[in-house]
């Protein structure tokens, strides 16, 4: 009987080819591997042909999905080789590390505890990612939280490349390692550098000590079961501590007691860009591309490497000759000999490639870097796969509508008024309301107002996750997103919340949801008795009401919701706006936008009258704030409600000199919220608002100036500009009318830092 223990590291070509190798020579009659023993059950999917790696175990604790961690394996993986190496020969293969289910028991315990705190008050666990982790999210529970806090984690890699004099910490495993030829004592000395490195590294944190022992005991199993030729694969820090097997007693005493909760185990694809580093994936690598072109093409590696990148930069429309294709693979290899190395690295390669394919610039080597040295490959699983069936109900609809999920951020246009068009708008708002966020809605579209949609696709592997954590309220996507919303609005969502959803639930054609939420709407609409909420409301239901039938959802039940709301707000929006200070006028101010904005869209006669009654009473009240009392008279006058000569009638009461300077200032800034078309187009009440500005005294003005800067400021700069001119043109006119009267510039020099601030620059 005999046990061979091969250290490796994770996603490694070089490493992968020796490994592979190695079991071909040692033909074991079983393979411990390090990874999460729930997941020995879906082993043997791993030969069928339509597995196609990038892929990744996913574990998760059946009651609370969302902790689920991730093992992902790429073909030039390691451990990937050797599970291939066991279905392939039929050798049993299990996996050996702590099982995540302690970690999910240990956490779901924690969330448990927060969420019964009465302070609420919780700092987030830290626990650092080992230097050979495999998941990209720790499973370490609250007990072992602190251990893990104070104690320092050494980076093997880093240590051996800075012992052999290199400043990067990966440069020495990928000479000595990635890019070694012959590996036939290769495993022997990772072993022996891990066992000097542990000699001299802190003891391993209670966590580390668990996994440790957890993997001794499965090797203790293996040979009590009688199995002759053991290969126990691993993380190479693990090595030494598995060579040197302590009393099972004592492994026995670590394991005793841990916490477990029910676990579910599957196969989903994975994708190259959170293979990498910059994923924020803590057991990645830099460039998965490069790594694969090594597992791929290992003779010639530099050559073809080049030729990618130039067939590459061709395809952008960029200039990349084979003569340039010769020069940088000789220079990347002139390099690769100054730096004393066998061969060029992906370092070499880089450089060579930016001073002679891209001349130097760093656009195009972002465009290699992104498509060539990372990529945006997906993995793809068996059909058969053990899966959530809102997973499968997605996959059909996603090769239905032709949506194939990419990494790759793509810019989709939807035409409503085509059957595809509808359809695949659906399906991405009924994904936002689970919280599935493969498509971003475009704010610059304008989705009310045109048969157009704008969305931005990107594929993130893990929203397999919240794919799970969404099966809980149904099997399909239609039937989870209308129940999602349904068990939101019967939690005691408000008014303007349940507006919200419903306007989800028409872009989303959800039948059954659309019915309960017009209910509650109708319901709390009865009942609501802040003004903000029924203002808040009206935009979405005027939305549903106007474009719901561009949809095909029939909206007549929302009108007499919305003629309800308005003759409520119409009754109290009066109250609302006396005797209010600055910022609850301006709150005012939003809501009364927002409310136009709205009747303007749905365009009802009756219900538009019945508003700018509302809005003649509120610019005619004394009692109104003056802020609100400005803007209702803009509103009015821009939908021509009132005519130029009554406006300046209204501006010269509201500017009046017995009037407070406060109040008119206010009465001003809503006059002028939003455009100064108003002022350039109309000089009577420029001339107003000039004389009553020349009638404050010079302490008054500059008190009212922020304010009169705020009133200003929205105003656009080709507006300020015209204002400027305009300025000049009366200065010009009247300076021109008495013959004897010149134009004094030394006075005038003293009025310009007041202008600027004022209009600005």
């Amino acid at each position: 009987m005999t046990t061979h223990i091969f250290g490796i590291r994770h996603h490694g070509p070089g490493c992968a080819r020796a490994l592979e190798a190695a079991l071909a020579a040692l033909a074991p009659d079983i393979i411990l591997l390090e990874g999460p023993p729930e997941a020995d059950d879906v082993i043997a999917l791993a030969a069928d042909p339509a597995m196609q790696p990038p892929v990744a175990l996913l574990v998760y604790p059946n009651d609370a999905p969302q902790h689920g961690v991730f093992y992902p394996f790429a073909e030039f993986s390691p451990e990937w080789r050797a599970i291939r190496h066991a279905t392939a020969r039929q050798i049993p293969l299990w996996f050996m590390d702590l099982p995540p289910t302690h970690g999910f028991a240990e956490q779901m315990a924690a969330d448990a505890t927060r969420e019964a705190s009465s302070d609420g008050d919780h700092t987030p666990e830290l626990d650092a990612p080992a230097a050979d982790a495999v998941t990209p999210a720790a499973d370490a529970g609250p007990d072992v939280a602190a251990d893990t806090l104070q104690r320092w984690r050494m980076d093997p890699i880093g240590e051996l490349s800075r012992a052999a004099g290199y400043d990067d910490h990966e440069t020495w495993w990928e000479i000595e390692v990635e890019q070694r030829r012959d590996a036939r004592e290769l495993f022997a000395a990772i072993a022996e550098a891990m066992t000097a490195l542990r000699e001299h590294a802190p003891e391993p944190g209670l966590r580390e000590a668990r996994r440790e022992a957890h993997m001794r005991s499965k090797i203790r199993e293996a040979q009590k079961a009688g199995h002759q030729t053991i290969a126990v694969i691993c993380g190479a820090w693990h090595v030494p501590a598995l060579q040197q097997m302590p009393p099972a007693k004592d492994d026995t005493a670590l394991l005793k007691g841990l916490p477990k909760t029910r676990v579910s185990a599957t196969w989903v694809p994975w994708s190259d860009d959170r293979l990498a580093f910059e994923s924020g994936y803590g057991a990645g690598v830099t460039s998965p591309g490069w790594y694969r072109h090594l597992w791929q093409s290992p003779d010639q590696a530099s050559l073809r490497w080049m030729t990618q990148a130039a067939r590459l930069l061709r395809e952008a429309g960029l200039d990349a000759s084979s003569a340039s294709v010769i020069e940088a693979v000789r220079l990347a290899e002139s390099l690769a000999a100054l730096r004393g190395a066998a061969l060029p690295g992906l370092a070499e390669n880089r450089e060579a490639m930016l001073s002679v394919l891209c001349h130097g610039q760093t656009s195009p080597m972002d465009l290699i870097r992104q498509q060539l040295e990372i990529g945006y490959r997906i993995g793809a699983v068996p059909a058969h796969t053990a899966a959530a069936p809102l997973q499968r109900d997605l996959e059909a609809q996603q090769k239905r509508l032709r949506l194939k999920p990419s990494t790759e951020s793509k810019l989709l246009e939807l035409d409503l008024r085509e059957d595809s068009g509808r359809a695949r708008s659906r399906l991405l708002h009924r994904l936002q309301i689970i919280q599935v966020e493969w498509g971003q809605r475009r704010h610059d579209s304008n989705r009310t107002g045109t048969f157009r949609e704008s969305w931005t696709l990107k594929w993130d592997p893990e929203l397999v996750v919240r794919l799970i954590a969404a099966s809980r309220y149904g099997n399909t996507i239609e039937a989870a997103a209308s129940h999602a919303l349904c068990e939101q609005a019967r939690n005691g969502a408000d008014l303007p919340g349940l507006t919200a959803m419903l306007d989800d639930a028409v872009l989303a054609q959800l039948p059954v949801a659309i019915t309960v939420l017009l209910g509650c709407v109708q319901t709390q609409a009865a009942l609501a008795a802040d003004l903000s909420h029924l203002m808040e409301a009206l935009p979405p239901l005027v939305n549903v009401a106007r474009y719901g039938d561009v949809r095909g959802t029939q909206a007549d039940n929302v009108l007499p919701i919305i003629m309800a709301l308005v003759e409520r707000i119409t009754v109290g929006i009066l109250p609302a706006a006396s005797s209010i200070d600055e910022a609850a006028a301006e709150a005012l101010i939003q809501h009364i936008d927002s409310v136009q904005t709205a009747l303007d869209t749905l365009d009802h006669t009756d219900l538009r009258e019945d508003w700018f009654d509302s809005l003649r009473r509120l610019a005619a009240l004394d009692t109104t704030a003056p802020a609100v009392r400005g803007f209702a008279l803009r509103l009015l006058f821009d939908r021509q409600q009132i005519d130029a000569e009554a406006l300046a009638r209204q501006a010269s009461l509201a500017l009046a000199p017995g009037n407070p300077p406060a109040e008119s200032a206010g009465w001003l800034t809503g006059l002028l919220r939003g455009s100064g078309l108003l002022l350039l187009h109309h000089d009577t009440l420029w001339h107003t608002i000039d004389h009553w500005l020349g009638q404050l005294d010079h302490d008054t003005f500059r008190e009212r100036l922020p304010l009169l800067r705020r009133a200003f400021s929205g105003f656009t700069r080709p507006e300020r500009r015209q204002m400027g001119d305009k300025v000049r043109h009366l200065g010009q006119t009247q300076a021109a009318t008495p013959a004897d009267d010149a134009l004094d510039h030394v006075r005038a020099a003293q009025v310009v830092p007041t202008l600027l601030a004022l209009i600005g620059p």
